[in-house]
C-alpha cells in the first residue's frame, strides 16, 4: 500500500455554511476570532444582559459565567437555546442570521475561559503528580513539550475551557467529543492496521496522525475497511480516581497556561 506522509487542508465549504445557519450535531461553532467574540459581546449586552448580567453574572436570569448551562453545554445545544427560548420562562427566543447567533455562542463561551484557574477547588501540585502518575494522562496528552501527541495538546487549556468543561473532561469524556478528536480506525488490503488522530478528510483520503505520531495519507481505494470513532478513546476516570484526586487534577489543568 503506498502511505503519502503529508498533510492536506480541507475547505470545509458546504459543512462551515451549513453549520454558519443552525445549530448542528456533531459541529462545534465555525466563528470564535476575537472579532467574532466582540460582536457577540455587542449583541450579548443588547439583548441577554438585562436577565444575564454584563459579564454573564446572573440577575434576572442565571448566572452563565462559569461555562454550566441547564439545556446542554454543546455548542450546538447553546445555538438552539439562545435562538429557540425556554418555554416557560421569560427567556424568548432572538433571530439573528446564523453567523450572529454563533458570535454569541462564542461571547457566552468566553465568559468563562480562563476562569477554572481561580475556580478550582483542588490543589494543583498534587494535580500534577496525578496527571504523570496514577492518571497515565501523559501517555495520550502533552504538556509543556512533554508527553505525547496521541491526544489533545493541554499545554494551555486552563485558558481555553471553563471549569465545568473540564470536570466533565475527567468524568464523562464521551459527553462532548468534537470532530478535531475523532480517531480513524482502518485496514489495508494487505491487511495492516492503521489507526490515529482524523486530521482531515476528502472524497479520495483520509489523513491522520498515526498511533506512532507520524502524519499519514491513506487513499481510501487501498483501504478494506475504516471506520471514524466518534466516541472518546479516553477513559472516564469516574471511580478510578477519588473525588480529591479528580479536583487536584482538574486544578492542574485550569492552571495550564496562566
Amino acid at each position: 500500500m503506498h502511505i503519502m506522509f503529508r498533510m492536506l487542508i480541507a475547505c470545509g465549504l458546504a459543512a462551515g455554511s451549513l453549520s454558519a445557519q443552525h445549530g448542528v450535531e456533531g459541529l462545534s461553532n465555525p466563528y470564535t476570532s476575537a472579532e467574532d467574540v466582540a460582536a457577540g459581546g455587542r449583541i450579548f449586552r443588547s439583548h441577554c444582559a438585562v436577565c444575564h448580567g454584563l459579564k454573564g453574572e446572573g440577575d434576572r436570569g442565571p448566572a452563565i459565567d462559569r461555562g454550566e448551562f441547564r439545556h446542554g453545554s454543546a455548542d450546538q445545544d447553546l445555538f438552539s437555546t439562545i435562538s429557540e427560548g425556554i418555554p416557560g420562562t421569560e427567556m424568548s427566543g432572538i433571530f439573528y442570521n446564523g453567523r450572529q447567533m454563533w458570535q454569541i455562542v462564542a461571547f457566552v463561551r468566553s465568559l468563562s475561559e480562563g476562569q477554572a484557574a481561580a475556580q478550582a477547588t483542588g490543589d494543583p501540585a498534587r494535580g500534577a503528580a496525578v496527571f504523570s502518575g496514577k492518571g497515565g494522562c501523559g501517555m495520550c496528552h502533552m504538556v509543556d513539550g512533554e508527553g505525547s501527541r496521541s491526544g489533545p495538546d493541554l499545554s494551555d487549556i486552563g485558558t481555553r475551557r471553563s471549569l465545568s468543561h473540564l470536570q466533565a473532561a475527567v468524568l464523562r469524556p464521551n459527553e462532548k467529543v468534537l470532530p478535531q478528536h475523532w480517531f480513524v480506525n482502518a485496514v489495508a488490503k494487505d491487511g495492516t492496521k492503521i489507526s490515529g488522530m482524523r486530521l482531515n478528510e476528502d472524497t479520495h483520503s483520509i489523513q491522520l496522525l498515526s498511533s506512532q505520531q507520524r502524519l499519514v495519507s491513506l487513499l481510501k481505494s487501498e483501504l478494506r475497511e475504516w471506520k471514524i470513532v466518534k466516541e472518546s478513546t479516553m477513559p472516564s476516570y469516574e471511580g478510578r480516581l477519588s473525588g480529591e484526586e479528580v479536583d487536584d487534577l482538574v486544578a492542574y489543568l485550569a492552571r495550564r497556561g496562566n
